[in-house]
């Protein structure tokens, strides 16, 4: 099963044990900075296309968050600051998730951006985001009785219970 694929963008206040924890979270291929990213897009444009095509994740680290050339191009721009890391919103704020580092996962972080390349549930009428994304509510919204419990089971069946 391949890995979705991903370009990742992030302020670069960080040691690089955190690099090192960011990079095996999140399953990286490579980690290079924005001058390096910049310069691959210039020499070729289709440089996000092939990163998608490969299924490939790189980390791009951002000098400053002021930075916005070629941010369009970023599936998930994560900020980190004391262990945790918030995903932006728009690639450019304001901040949605936010996880300590030692729980972020890369499936996570793009079904919060919205993306495309991993399955998302519907929130239905009944649901919360907390509840399996409606799975459980629904089964338990349900008035036909598919989903109730069974009282025929061996503690109610009396057949069962005096059989010889």
């Amino acid at each position: 099963m391949n890995l979705p694929p991903a370009i990742i963008f992030i302020n670069g206040d960080f040691n690089s044990l955190t690099q090192t924890t960011i990079a095996t979270q999140l399953h990286l291929n490579e980690v290079i900075t924005k001058t390096e990213f910049d310069a691959r897009i210039f020499v070729d444009p289709n440089y996000p296309q092939n990163i998608a095509l490969n299924f490939l994740r790189i980390l791009v680290v951002l000098p400053s968050f002021q930075d916005t050339v070629n941010r369009e191009l970023a599936d998930i721009v994560l900020f980190f600051k004391q262990g945790m890391v918030s995903v932006e919103r728009s690639r450019f704020g304001p901040p949605g998730l936010s996880l300590p580092i030692q729980r972020i996962n890369i499936y996570d972080l793009l079904r919060d951006v919205g993306s495309s390349s991993v399955t998302i549930l519907p929130i239905t009428a009944t649901s919360s985001p907390r509840s399996l994304w409606g799975i459980v509510v629904d089964q338990l919204a349900d008035s036909s009785g598919v989903h109730d419990p069974n009282p025929d089971n061996i503690y109610n069946n009396k057949d069962f219970i005096n059989r010889k």
